[in-house]
């Protein structure tokens, strides 16, 4: 995955520090990280990619968004609250139970992190649910339900 910056130093500042990200490879005009996602200069990029078109701003509703999981959804939600990330909204309940944030990167790229589905059987569990009744909340076999349960 490739995110297009306006800003190199502010969009590699911003994903290092939220997300733990570390530089697999830098060039000019280019960061990638290992595990996939890379960050490329809008400027040089546009020239590559579109033969001198001219630089484009983002949607105002980006048609994709970016997905991390977390096992701490509400510590990483005061993360980004304390640094003043743009919200489209503070966490909210999926219906099948998983606890979600999705909020803005500089360059207004959607990012969605969500509680790891581990997690959300978990804590349904702990709060005295049974398998069967995990299953239901959260729309995933029992099977599932039970290999989660048996490794804590």
């Amino acid at each position: 995955m490739v995110l297009i910056c306006k800003d190199m130093d502010i969009s590699r500042t911003f994903y290092q520090e939220l997300f733990d990200l570390t530089i697999e490879l830098e060039i000019e005009g280019l960061t990638t990280f290992i595990g996939g996602i890379s960050l490329w200069d809008r400027a040089f990029a546009s020239g590559l990619l579109y033969k001198g078109a001219g630089i484009s701003e983002p949607p105002e509703r980006p048609a994709q968004e970016i997905y991390f999981d977390t096992d701490e959804i509400d510590a990483f939600f005061n993360k980004i609250t304390s640094r003043g990330v743009r919200l489209l909204h503070p966490i909210e309940n999926t219906p099948w139970q998983q606890r979600t944030v999705r909020f803005f990167d500089p360059d207004d790229h959607l990012i969605e992190v969500g509680e790891s589905m581990e997690e959300v059987i978990r804590r349904i569990a702990r709060e005295g649910h049974t398998p069967e009744e995990v299953a239901d909340l959260t729309f995933m076999p029992v099977e599932i339900i039970r290999e989660v349960l048996k490794q804590n």
